[in-house]
């Protein structure tokens, strides 16, 4: 039977009061809401952050240590699609604790169910080394393995150049002939969350020991399936974040007209340390 509900799928790793004012945007009949907290975040509780939704179902996934650039965070998301597929959501929306949407709930599910069946995500096909050699390589210095990100900066590539000069390729003998990459986030059909899910074992053997995979095995999956004709490329994956500004930009009350003004459907970075006043903004806008 299908299902017209929604799964908000949350990573979350720090700001609490940032993430309770998400969950109540979120908050609403329509959606469900399955959150992953970081094992080294304990700022606030599971029962806490249920009290924040009155509508939305919230279910909690098994908390593990999120390290940057590592295959924990193709897990995590694994890990909550896992959970969500199993009733046969609409879409799935993978954002993070500090995201907000910056459209009402009535103006999102009137969105995708115009444009039902489209996947959005940030899709680009590889075409340089430096993203190449996130999966071509092994990367066994990384942060995943808990040492310094500094070191794993500074040695990166250096390893992956000596791994050309081996001639390894860990796609040689691949299915895969092309690949893409692009943000991580995305909102996605219930067929291609399941199919995602299906490749569980696939997407371990090839993007572990990577660099950054989160924005590559994803991408790639949907550009070398049947579902490569459903991406949506004039809104992407209608996400606003700004890599000009910062890494991303943390959006303050000076651009919340640029926010009112964007088409997308939600937007990071957002921080209760830097500008508490553009949350707000945003949230007596769009409630």
């Amino acid at each position: 039977m299908e299902n017209r509900k929604h799964a908000y799928l949350v990573m979350a790793h720090n700001e609490p009061e940032l993430l309770c004012k998400l969950l109540g945007c979120l908050d609403d009949e329509r959606n469900d809401i399955y959150l992953h907290l970081d094992q080294k975040f304990d700022a606030i509780s599971e029962d806490d952050l249920k009290d924040q939704c009155k509508y939305s179902n919230v279910f909690f996934i098994e908390r593990k240590p999120i390290y940057w650039s590592g295959y924990s965070q193709i897990d995590c998301e694994l890990r909550l699609l896992k959970a969500a597929v199993q009733k046969n959501y609409a879409y799935y929306h993978l954002i993070s604790g500090v995201d907000l949407p910056i459209k009402s709930q009535d103006y999102i599910h009137d969105f995708f169910e115009k444009h039902k069946g489209r996947q959005f995500l940030s899709v680009t096909k590889v075409k340089n080394w430096k993203i190449a050699s996130r999966y071509k390589y092994y990367h066994f210095i990384n942060i995943n393995k808990r040492l310094p990100r500094k070191w794993s900066r500074s040695l990166r590539y250096p390893f992956a150049l000596l791994q050309t000069c081996l001639f390894i390729n860990r796609f040689r003998n691949s299915s895969l002939k092309d690949f893409y990459w692009g943000q991580a986030w995305f909102s996605i059909t219930n067929d291609f969350a399941k199919y995602v899910v299906g490749k569980e074992q696939f997407i371990a053997e090839n993007f572990d020991n990577g660099f950054f995979n989160d924005e590559v095995f994803m991408q790639t999956l949907l550009m070398n399936s049947e579902f490569k004709d459903s991406h949506s490329k004039s809104m992407s994956y209608a996400r606003l974040i700004d890599w000009d500004r910062g890494k991303p930009y943390t959006w303050t009350i000076d651009e919340f007209d640029e926010l009112m003004a964007s088409k997308a459907l939600f937007s990071r970075k957002f921080s209760m340390n830097k500008d508490p006043e553009v949350i707000d903004r945003i949230l007596e806008k769009i409630q």
